[in-house]
C-alpha cells in the first residue's frame, strides 16, 4: 500500500514494509519535487489498528497542510 500527497513543489509519501520480526513498519518520505535532499521517518506498527490509526492520523494531517493526494 502506497500514499502520495502533492503541494507546490513539495511531495509527501508513505510506505508499508513488513519487517523480519513480522511487524509492518510505516515509512515517511518528503522532499522538494526535482531536489536532492529529503527525509524520512520509520513509525513502527504492532497491529493492523495502529496502522490505520497512524495511516488516518497522517491523512488528516496533509489534508490540513493543504497538500493534494495522487492516485
Amino acid at each position: 500500500m502506497q500514499f502520495y500527497w502533492i503541494k507546490n513543489n513539495r511531495y509527501y509519501k508513505v510506505l508499508l514494509q513488513r519487517t523480519l520480526f513480522n511487524t509492518i513498519d510505516i515509512i515517511c518520505v518528503w522532499g522538494r519535487i526535482g531536489g536532492n535532499l529529503g527525509n524520512f521517518n520509520i513509525i513502527p506498527c504492532q497491529n493492523d489498528q495502529d496502522i490505520e490509526l497512524t495511516i488516518n492520523n497522517i491523512k488528516k494531517r496533509r489534508l490540513y497542510k493543504k497538500y493534494i493526494e495522487v492516485k
